[in-house]
């Protein structure tokens, strides 16, 4: 039989991975739970039920990018770029309004199921949440008929990705020095019955889409204009209750203010650091202003000897 060159193939003979797994892998729903949560409420890294991991923020990161914004939050990592606007391709009529053009993407090595590059329907669904998130904080009466693209790519996912996205879109916009009415911030909680889980894990998230004995079950992201105190984009996910969703509500609205700080030094100093660029431009300037006027002092001088 001919061989298919255009297949990898595997070897003939292979063992199954679950050989070397520990023993007691397949565990049952509230054996996770409890090992997710433990006796004491804690949750597997310390944190208490509501709250966040650390933030790591880097903004102009790409280089060939107008604005840029690197993001951490524990294990998830996002990198967002904004490129300068551009005409609204395929437009046949005038629009008074500029349009943000999202792409959401999953790197192929971002979660432990390897990912196909194709664009499917999780991606488009995040693309469309980001947008919708971004788009009331954009002046974009300013740009009529342009188009702004941001570009989205979570390198790792571990809990938390949209929100961690939309945060780092945010802070590229206005690396870029778009025009925005507000910064946005935004974050995520997991509803598990009784419990209001801020900032959860993949691990987490999955229990919570699960919640197999759970009635009350879903995830919740937010995201807030903090200065406007408005909330552009909510986004509900599982059986989640009235109440249950109204009191998540308020510990993301809470927990949104509290990244404004971050956000907030961020930029300033960004900021700062251009300023001293540009005073060291200047400097370099002055000196060579004045290195040529004492070269032409020079050249009258020797011409006035002679």
């Amino acid at each position: 039989m001919p061989q298919d060159t255009k297949r990898v193939n595997g070897p003939e003979i292979s063992t199954s991975f679950r050989v070397h797994c520990k023993a007691g892998e397949s565990k049952t729903f509230e054996d996770r739970v409890r090992e997710a949560f433990g006796k004491s409420g804690r949750r597997t890294d310390g944190r208490g039920l509501q709250e966040s991991r650390k933030y790591f923020v880097k903004v102009g990161v790409v280089s060939s990018a107008k604005g840029s914004a690197y993001i951490e939050l524990g294990n998830t990592k996002a990198i967002v770029s904004v490129f300068d606007p551009r005409e609204i391709p395929k437009q046949n009529k005038f629009c008074s309004l500029g349009e943000l053009y999202c792409d959401f993407k999953f790197s192929p090595f971002a979660s432990v199921h390897r990912k196909s590059p194709q664009t499917d329907a999780r991606e488009r669904s995040m693309a469309t949440a980001l947008t919708s998130a971004l788009n009331p904080s954009v002046c974009r009466h300013l740009f009529p008929n342009l188009q702004i693209d941001v570009f989205a790519n979570v390198l790792e996912d571990d809990g938390s990705a949209l929100a961690v996205v939309i945060t780092a879109a945010g802070l590229a916009l206005a690396d870029a020095c778009v025009p925005m009415f507000d910064i946005v911030t935004a974050t995520t909680a997991g509803i598990l019955g009784d419990r209001i889980i801020l900032d959860p894990t993949a691990e987490e998230e999955n229990l919570c889409m699960d919640g197999h004995s759970e009635e009350n079950h879903g995830m919740v992201m937010l995201a807030k204009l903090p200065m406007l105190d408005q909330v552009p984009d909510i986004r509900q996910y599982g059986n989640v209750e009235i109440d249950a969703l109204w009191q998540a509500c308020k510990v993301l609205n809470g927990a949104c203010g509290e990244l404004v700080p971050i956000v907030q030094h961020v930029l300033v100093s960004k900021v700062n650091s251009r300023l001293q660029e540009l005073a060291l431009e200047n400097d370099e300037e002055a000196e060579n202003d004045k290195d040529g006027d004492e070269s032409v002092k020079s050249v009258k001088g020797s011409d006035n000897e002679r």
